[in-house]
Protein backbone atom coordinates (compact mmCIF):
# COMPACT_ATOMS: atom_id res chain seq x y z
CA UNK A 1 0.00 0.00 0.00
CA UNK A 2 1.42 3.48 -0.93
CA UNK A 3 1.45 6.09 1.51
CA UNK A 4 1.03 9.65 0.59
CA UNK A 5 2.24 12.63 1.70
CA UNK A 6 -0.10 15.08 3.55
CA UNK A 7 -0.80 17.28 0.80
CA UNK A 8 -2.71 14.97 -1.74
CA UNK A 9 -5.92 15.41 -1.21
CA UNK A 10 -8.81 13.56 -2.55
CA UNK A 11 -10.55 16.55 -4.41
CA UNK A 12 -7.46 16.65 -6.82
CA UNK A 13 -7.93 15.95 -11.01
CA UNK A 14 -6.58 12.96 -11.51
CA UNK A 15 -3.88 15.11 -13.96
CA UNK A 16 -2.54 16.88 -10.77
CA UNK A 17 -2.35 13.52 -8.59
CA UNK A 18 -0.31 12.03 -11.66
CA UNK A 19 2.21 14.46 -11.55
CA UNK A 20 2.52 15.00 -7.62
CA UNK A 21 2.96 11.03 -7.74
CA UNK A 22 5.51 11.28 -10.16
CA UNK A 23 7.64 13.87 -8.52
CA UNK A 24 7.60 12.17 -5.16
CA UNK A 25 8.71 8.64 -6.47
CA UNK A 26 11.73 11.01 -8.04
CA UNK A 27 11.87 12.67 -4.81
CA UNK A 28 12.46 9.80 -3.09
CA UNK A 29 14.86 7.77 -5.58
CA UNK A 30 16.86 11.25 -5.15
CA UNK A 31 16.80 10.67 -1.05
CA UNK A 32 17.53 6.78 -1.48
CA UNK A 33 21.09 7.47 -3.88
CA UNK A 34 22.06 10.58 -1.22
CA UNK A 35 21.65 8.43 1.78
CA UNK A 36 24.44 5.96 1.12
CA UNK A 37 23.28 3.89 -1.83
CA UNK A 38 26.58 4.57 -3.21
CA UNK A 39 29.84 6.22 -2.42
CA UNK A 40 30.35 7.88 -5.84
CA UNK A 41 26.45 8.94 -6.36
CA UNK A 42 25.99 7.20 -9.95
CA UNK A 43 22.05 6.92 -10.53
CA UNK A 44 19.97 6.67 -13.38
CA UNK A 45 15.96 6.71 -14.05
CA UNK A 46 14.62 4.48 -16.24
CA UNK A 47 10.91 6.04 -17.14
CA UNK A 48 10.19 3.41 -19.59
CA UNK A 49 11.44 0.04 -17.58
CA UNK A 50 9.30 -2.52 -15.57
CA UNK A 51 9.61 -3.78 -11.98
CA UNK A 52 10.79 -7.04 -13.27
CA UNK A 53 14.23 -8.85 -12.61
CA UNK A 54 15.72 -12.57 -13.44
CA UNK A 55 11.58 -13.63 -13.84
CA UNK A 56 10.52 -12.09 -10.32
CA UNK A 57 7.92 -8.53 -10.78
CA UNK A 58 8.92 -6.51 -7.27
CA UNK A 59 5.88 -4.36 -6.17
CA UNK A 60 6.13 -0.39 -5.88
CA UNK A 61 8.75 0.57 -3.02
CA UNK A 62 10.40 -3.14 -3.54
CA UNK A 63 14.08 -2.98 -4.28
CA UNK A 64 16.57 -5.25 -5.75
CA UNK A 65 20.37 -5.99 -7.08
CA UNK A 66 20.69 -5.73 -11.06
CA UNK A 67 23.63 -7.68 -12.91
CA UNK A 68 25.39 -4.16 -12.79
CA UNK A 69 25.47 -4.24 -9.02
CA UNK A 70 22.98 -1.45 -9.22
CA UNK A 71 20.35 -1.02 -6.52
CA UNK A 72 17.52 -0.59 -8.59
CA UNK A 73 13.60 0.15 -6.57
CA UNK A 74 9.97 0.12 -8.37
CA UNK A 75 8.04 3.23 -9.08
CA UNK A 76 5.24 1.43 -11.04
CA UNK A 77 3.85 3.22 -13.33
CA UNK A 78 6.45 5.65 -13.61
CA UNK A 79 9.20 2.90 -14.37
CA UNK A 80 12.53 2.13 -12.44
CA UNK A 81 15.48 4.17 -10.13
CA UNK A 82 18.60 2.63 -9.66
CA UNK A 83 22.16 3.77 -7.67
CA UNK A 84 25.51 2.04 -7.42
CA UNK A 85 25.14 -0.72 -5.01
CA UNK A 86 28.05 -0.65 -2.50
CA UNK A 87 31.45 1.33 -2.49
CA UNK A 88 34.09 2.26 -4.84
CA UNK A 89 37.93 2.66 -3.25
CA UNK A 90 39.23 5.57 -4.61
CA UNK A 91 42.36 6.27 -2.70
CA UNK A 92 45.36 3.53 -4.05
CA UNK A 93 48.47 3.46 -5.57
CA UNK A 94 48.62 4.38 -9.50
CA UNK A 95 50.02 0.23 -9.85
CA UNK A 96 46.85 -0.97 -8.44
CA UNK A 97 43.65 -1.43 -9.48
CA UNK A 98 39.74 -2.04 -8.18
CA UNK A 99 38.14 -4.79 -9.51
CA UNK A 100 34.62 -6.58 -8.99
CA UNK A 101 34.77 -10.01 -8.01
CA UNK A 102 33.61 -12.54 -10.62
CA UNK A 103 29.79 -13.48 -10.12
CA UNK A 104 29.63 -10.87 -7.06
CA UNK A 105 29.15 -6.98 -6.25
CA UNK A 106 32.81 -7.35 -4.26
CA UNK A 107 35.31 -4.53 -5.10
CA UNK A 108 38.82 -5.57 -4.09
CA UNK A 109 41.70 -3.56 -4.72
CA UNK A 110 44.83 -5.92 -6.56
CA UNK A 111 48.03 -5.19 -8.57
CA UNK A 112 47.76 -4.34 -11.93
CA UNK A 113 49.95 -6.54 -12.97
CA UNK A 114 48.96 -9.63 -11.19
CA UNK A 115 44.69 -9.65 -9.65
CA UNK A 116 45.70 -12.46 -7.69
CA UNK A 117 47.58 -10.41 -5.65
CA UNK A 118 46.35 -7.86 -2.85
CA UNK A 119 47.35 -4.38 -3.78
CA UNK A 120 50.86 -3.30 -2.37
CA UNK A 121 52.48 0.23 -1.22
CA UNK A 122 55.46 1.98 0.41
CA UNK A 123 58.83 0.96 1.35
CA UNK A 124 58.37 -2.15 3.33
CA UNK A 125 55.89 -3.37 0.65
CA UNK A 126 52.73 -2.42 2.95
CA UNK A 127 49.15 -4.34 2.60
CA UNK A 128 46.59 -1.60 1.43
CA UNK A 129 43.57 -2.24 3.08
CA UNK A 130 40.15 -0.62 3.63
CA UNK A 131 37.27 -1.66 5.45
CA UNK A 132 35.34 -2.67 2.23
CA UNK A 133 38.37 -4.44 0.58
CA UNK A 134 38.13 -8.34 0.80
CA UNK A 135 40.52 -10.15 -0.48
CA UNK A 136 40.53 -12.94 -2.64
Amino acid sequence: MLIYPPFFHLDMQTNEMKVLQAVFCVVSVLQLCHHGVSSSGECYFNAKASCEHNGRVFDIGEAWVNDECFQCVCFEPFGVGCCEHGKQPVDFPPWCEAIRKPDSCTVAVVMKANHKLPCLFGGKARLWKSENDPLF
